[in-house]
């Protein structure tokens, strides 16, 4: 047998190991490797396995497919070529991982219901601090996607509206979208919605899905907004819409 270094087997070993086999396994199929055959005494010899575990090794390494067994007294073992036995053991990581999906999706199916039972019973924190004016912008335009019947939308700022209005072009085609803009800005704003817009007598920017979650832009243009399912300033902001005194219909 042509020896191979400690170092090269201990790393071979590792590699092998990840691909499923035990530590005895990687070993013994190793030795195999530089043998044209060789029994599970001489095995036991130069990989200083206990002869009680190199059988399981052995045992191990035929049921994956890595080796044959010659038959007779004593039988003798030969190695697959390498990218046979690396090619079973593919196939069988490939197996395993179709089973595990499967359990993962049985798994979810199973413990979705118990979730939605839930869901909702406890809202979330006063609010969450969303910062920079980007992460905001992302945060507004993805409550607007994920409403599934209403969204209500206040903007005072051109800069804003124009970072919205596609994805609020695109929510109106299947969900209703109240917009509320500050006169001034409705009037130079190039919208072409088909349905009214209500004017804002206040300055503020607001986005309100499926009256379950808000996101506000605090004052005075640090990049700073709050996020909340507070259920009591959730239906005051919507109020806010429907109000003649605080949104009234364009003129």
């Amino acid at each position: 047998m042509e020896k191979i270094s400690p170092t090269v087997v201990e790393n071979l070993s590792s590699k092998l190991k990840m691909l499923g086999l035990s530590t005895y396994a990687a070993k013994t199929y190793l030795a195999l490797v530089s043998e044209p055959s060789a029994s599970a005494g001489l095995l036991c010899n130069e990989t200083g396995i206990p002869d009680s575990k190199m059988y399981y090794a052995l045992s191990e390494l035929q049921k994956k497919g890595l080796i044959i067994t010659q038959s007779g007294t004593p039988n003798m073992y030969k190695a697959l070529h390498p990218k046979e036995a690396i090619g079973s053991l593919k196939q069988q990581l490939n197996e395993e991982l179709t089973q595990k999906t499967s359990q993962a999706d049985s798994l979810a199916d199973s413990l979705a219901p118990l979730f939605e039972s839930v869901e909702g019973k406890e809202d979330m924190e006063l609010a969450y601090v969303i910062r920079g004016k980007k992460n905001i912008v992302k945060k507004m335009r993805d409550l607007i996607d994920s409403a599934k019947r209403e969204a209500v939308v206040y903007i005072s700022e051109k800069e804003l509206l124009q970072e919205l209005t596609p994805t609020i072009k695109n929510a109106r085609k299947r969900v209703q979208v109240k917009l509320a803009l500050l006169r001034k800005l409705a009037k130079t704003a190039n919208l072409e919605f088909d349905d009214h817009v209500k004017m804002l007598k206040c300055r503020c920017n607001m986005v309100i899905a499926d009256m379950k979650t808000l996101i506000t832009i605090s004052g005075g243009g640090d990049g700073i907004a709050i996020m909340t399912n507070d259920k009591a300033l959730i239906t005051m902001s919507r109020e806010y819409y429907e109000n003649p005194s605080c949104c009234p219909e364009k003129s």
